[in-house]
């Protein structure tokens, strides 16, 4: 059974043709054509989430695992706002999703008639392409409609960022049809984002590399496969010139190879150390840069030339730093592919830019290491160095934003194979345990989420759904109302003042899990963590959320002390 608008067949024919199976759907009257059709339709594979905004992050979370384009559709009006916040985050970490949204018809708008709304182009600035179709079920109207259902979905695999289809549905809304009464037309795209580097091309640049004694490459959030520029890594590794700085949302961890503690680093370094530490030459890979200090560093006292290489859209060049001098349009392997042959170490045996980072690499972790033994506070650091070293190897970490993410950046266990998520796109707390869900759907490995009390209470709609599966785990750091604006802050706030800022709370995650069904274990000190660690991962009978209650006022004071050890 099928709905009988044409163009909504239209539309889950192209999909089809295009590999494209999971769509989220929010229930909703005006979207009834794309949920009769869709939940009918044995290609597709439906899920029913309530709440629009949870919804477009379970629908980012799936996409960030499957790395193809994944459907949400909701009804009209008000409805559709509620997705702008996982839009954001999927178009700035560049993760593809279809929006697509039930709409009135247009003259409608602005009558006073429930639900309507201006859809079109709502999304403009944070949507790779934005379609308005139409109702016409002529010869010409399919053509049109589906011509830009082809153009966008293409758009969306080739900049790998959201699109946004809206479609204005009369009544009757309801009506279904035996057979298919369409036959759309497929237009297929062919990727060109890989060029070939001409020796000619980029001949300065090689000339600068083999020049300079001090280069730095940086790498942030991307999706790279760590095997495909691994031996390229090792042989810049061998280069004593050269240092290679990454962070956890890269995934690409290795002691051997990198430094993947930056902020350990650099934490309490002085501008005259930075100054002669700072490179002549930076490498910038992937987008957002999670370590505000090495961000500061790099814009204060700038290298001499700033390369950034990844990414197919020219017309926004991504100068972080203020000083892009190069900018590259190609894949990071390809980069290393061409750029790395014949690549030899030339006059840099001299160089000893290496050497100076493992030395202060050296200093700082035997320092760092006996104050974590010899901290006796229940604090976030005590608690989460504990977690995250207790993290199974071959699993999946979903990480909330603010603290976790940082503290992850400083104990992320370097050897064992994890993959790592946050939603750093936009950086936002919203959305991340529906992200953490989304990507637990999709994937048979654990998938685990730590989250702070805020970020978690914030987004609890998400446990509301029938699709949260046995493998998925919460460890939930509960400080009673968030810790980051007292660790950010330079100057002392008034308590009036830090009401406003922190979020205060005596909430527990217990009574929410017995609503939803979840496996609940409470902890409040050091040896039960350690022991109900023990087994959290190994039950498997159902979800589990694991809240660990911390002394709130210590939390960035201690924290504070870690990072200043020098």
């Amino acid at each position: 059974m099928y709905s009988n608008k044409k163009i909504v067949q239209s539309l889950g024919e192209i999909l089809i043709s295009k590999y494209i199976f999971n769509i989220i759907i929010s229930p909703g009257s005006r979207n009834a054509p794309i949920i009769v059709h869709f939940t009918q339709h044995k290609k597709f594979n439906t899920y029913s989430i309530v709440d629009e905004r949870c919804a477009g992050f379970f629908a980012l979370g799936m996409a960030q695992k499957i790395r193809k384009p994944v459907v949400m559709s909701c009804t009209s009006g008000s409805a559709v706002v509620n997705y702008y916040p996982s839009i954001t985050e999927a178009f700035y970490q560049k993760i593809p999703l279809i929006v697509i949204t039930a709409d009135r018809p247009k003259e409608i708008i602005d009558v006073y008639d429930g639900q309507s709304i201006h859809q079109e182009n709502i999304f403009n600035n944070h949507v790779e392409m934005s379609i308005q179709l139409t109702e016409d079920e002529s010869v010409l109207g399919l053509w049109y409609n589906e011509k830009l259902i082809n153009e966008s979905i293409n758009k969306c695999f080739l900049s790998k960022r959201p699109i946004h289809i809206n479609i204005p549905f009369s009544e009757p809304l309801y009506q279904t049809t035996n057979r298919l009464k369409v036959k759309p037309k497929i237009i297929d795209y062919i990727p060109t984002t890989n060029y070939i580097i001409k020796s000619s091309i980029y001949k300065k640049e090689k000339y600068l590399f083999h020049k300079y004694k001090k280069k730095m490459i940086l790498i942030g959030l991307c999706h790279i496969d760590y095997d495909d520029i691994k031996k390229f890594l090792l042989k810049f590794r061998a280069d004593p010139s050269v240092v290679i700085f990454t962070e956890t949302t890269s995934n690409i961890i290795n002691e051997k190879i990198c430094f993947s503690n930056i902020d350990e680093l650099i934490f309490n370094m002085k501008n005259e150390d930075w100054i002669k530490l700072k490179p002549h030459i930076l490498i910038t890979i992937g987008v957002n840069i999670i370590s505000k200090k090495i961000k500061s560093f790099l814009r204060k006292f700038p290298p001499l030339y700033h390369w950034h290489i990844g990414g197919e859209n020219m017309e926004k060049y991504p100068d972080t730093y203020y000083k892009l001098s190069t900018y590259w349009p190609i894949s990071e392997k390809y980069f290393f592919q061409n750029f790395c042959s014949n690549y030899h170490i030339k006059n840099h045996s001299l160089s000893d830019y290496r050497y100076q980072w493992e030395k202060i690499k050296k200093k700082k972790i035997s320092k760092q290491e006996f104050f974590i033994k010899k901290e006796k506070s229940f604090s976030d650091l005590k608690a989460l160095f504990l977690v995250f070293k207790s993290v199974p190897d071959n699993s999946i970490l979903q990480l909330g934003n603010s603290m976790v993410i940082r503290y992850y950046q400083l104990f992320h266990d370097k050897k064992k194979s994890i993959t790592s998520y946050c939603n750093r796109g936009t950086s936002g707390i919203d959305g991340c345990v529906s992200t953490a869900i989304g990507m637990a759907v999709s994937s048979k490995k654990i998938v685990t989420l730590i989250v702070g009390d805020i970020s978690f209470f914030y987004d609890s709609n998400a446990l509301w759904n029938n699709y949260t599966p046995k493998n998925f785990r919460i460890i939930l750091i509960n400080n009673r109302g968030g810790n980051i604006f007292r660790f950010i802050s330079k100057i002392k706030i008034s308590e009036k003042i830090s009401n406003f800022f922190e979020t205060k709370h005596k909430f527990s995650a217990n009574t929410i899990c017995k609503m939803h069904k979840f496996k609940y274990e409470g902890v409040s000190n050091y040896y039960y963590l350690k022991k109900k660690l023990s087994y959290f991962w190994n039950n498997f009978n159902k979800p589990f959320l694991l809240e660990i209650k911390t002394h709130r006022y210590d939390n960035a004071k201690i924290l504070k002390k870690y990072l200043l050890l020098s």
